[in-house]
Order: C-alpha cells, then structure tokens, then sequence
C-alpha cells in the first residue's frame, strides 16, 4: 500500500505472533531479549496484559488466561518513538506508529516492516536450546494495519463518512429530509481459511481534542495454517487481505486521492 497508496492515511502496522503457553519465560528467554533489545529500544515500560480476542461460535469473545500470559505487558520503543515492541510470556507483536499529529507519508512499506518483524522472530527463536518447541507452539500469527482519516479535511469538501467508504449510514426521513448518521461505531468479525483464522475489523468515529473527527478503521487478522508452511508465506498471504480490505473499503475517489 505504501507504493500504490503514497498518500494513504495508515497509523500503525503490528506483525506479531502468540504462543499457546508462557514459553518466553523458559530458559530466561523474555528477559535475555528484553537486555539485548534495550540497545535499540531504551524506552522501557511496564503495562498490565491486555485481554486476547477470538472469535468462537461466531461471537468475538476476550479474555486473559494469567498462567500463559503473565502479569505484565513489556513496551521498548526507540529513540524516536516510530518503533514499539511489545513482549509477553507469550507474545510479541512489532508496531510500526505514526501519531495522529503527523503528516501521512512516512510509512516505510509492509516490506520493510516485516524485515525487521522477521529478524525479530529468528532472534527469538534463536534463545532457545531447542527452536522445534518454539515452532511447535506458535499458536497463531498476527497482522494488524490501522488507518485514522482526518474527517475535518472532508468535511470542508461537503464530503460526509458515507461519501468515504462503502459503508452505507443508518438514516431518517422528515418530511421529505434524510437525515444520516453522523458517526460510527461498529465491529466486525469475518472467517477466512486462507489464512487459517478470521479479520476482527472496527470502524469508529471518534472526536479527539484538538483534531477533530476522525474515521478510525482498524483490521487486525490473526491465524495459524499448516498450509502455509513458512512464516513469510502466511504474512504475504495476510498482507493481499489487508490490501484487499483497504480497497474494498475506501470509495475509488478517495484511494485516488491517496495515490
């Protein structure tokens, strides 16, 4: 998207993976790389775990189970705020970040995050004595891209959320008037085998001080398929689906303005 979409209003990108049990905390692997990593990322904080959500029996349901997790969630970031690195007992998922005060544009690419996603992943994998019972407990992988449109912008256009994306509002007649929603809060959750687990997608609306309205859309995929053997074979397939989602979501005259 970064090529095809220069303009494309994208805040954050995580490529993460999760475990089915604490196995980061064998062999003193978490705290190993939380001192290595330090070089690079020497903002470290602390944060309760956050809850993991699924989707079973059709229904995103969350939760947190202490004994895989742990207690506590460990953020590196790097000098200048662009790169966090979340670990847990049994996670760790890689964020690439633009604040909401910054101009779009510096979206370095999927490609380049997911090289350093990548040699995050084998470094792990490399503490321990044997990495065949890291590969065997990789539980799922995780793909996420969040967009936030500055609605402002648009709205000088006479251009509403409905003229954005192909998401048609709830709306009421009085005599003879439409009048349509003006903002959004909606979750979504949709099955796909391709990547062997399911799109939790959310659209909100929100007003953040000092901004304004902002359409917030956040896709996050997560799955696990024998199928797709290698890591980079599941992230490439994981990857078309987000582009996919992008395009099917945003109006053609949007995307071309993001061109």
């Amino acid at each position: 998207m970064a090529l095809k979409y220069s303009k494309a209003p994208i805040s954050e990108l995580v490529c993460g993976f999760i475990l089915n049990k604490n196995l980061l905390l064998s062999d003193g692997v978490l705290f190993k790389a939380i001192g290595s990593l330090s070089k690079d990322y020497p903002i470290i904080n602390t944060h309760p775990i956050t809850s993991e959500e699924e989707v079973i029996n059709d229904t995103i349901q969350s939760g947190i189970d202490y004994a895989k997790a742990g207690f506590s969630t460990y953020r590196l970031v790097d000098s200048q705020g662009r790169w966090h690195i979340l670990l847990q007992q049994n996670l760790l998922t890689f964020h690439w970040v633009r604040q909401d005060i910054e101009n779009v544009g510096n979206y370095p690419g999927f490609a380049q995050v997911f090289e350093r996603f990548h040699g995050l992943y084998s470094y792990i994998r490399s503490l321990f004595k044997d990495p065949q019972i890291f590969d065997s407990s990789i539980k799922s992988y995780y793909l996420s891209y969040a967009d936030r449109v500055n609605l402002e912008e648009y709205k000088k256009e006479g251009l509403s959320i409905g003229d954005i994306i192909n998401l048609s509002p709830p709306f009421f007649t009085v005599n003879d008037k439409k009048y349509f929603a003006n903002n959004y809060f909606n979750r979504y959750s949709i099955p796909c085998d391709a990547i062997g687990g399911y799109s939790l997608a959310s659209i909100n609306s929100p007003t953040i001080p000092g901004i304004g309205q902002i359409l917030a859309v956040d896709n996050k995929l997560k799955g696990f398929s024998p199928g797709l053997s290698k890591i980079e074979d599941w992230f490439n397939v994981a990857h078309e689906i987000q582009v996919s989602f992008f395009e099917s979501l945003f109006k053609p005259e949007i995307l071309n303005k993001w061109r």
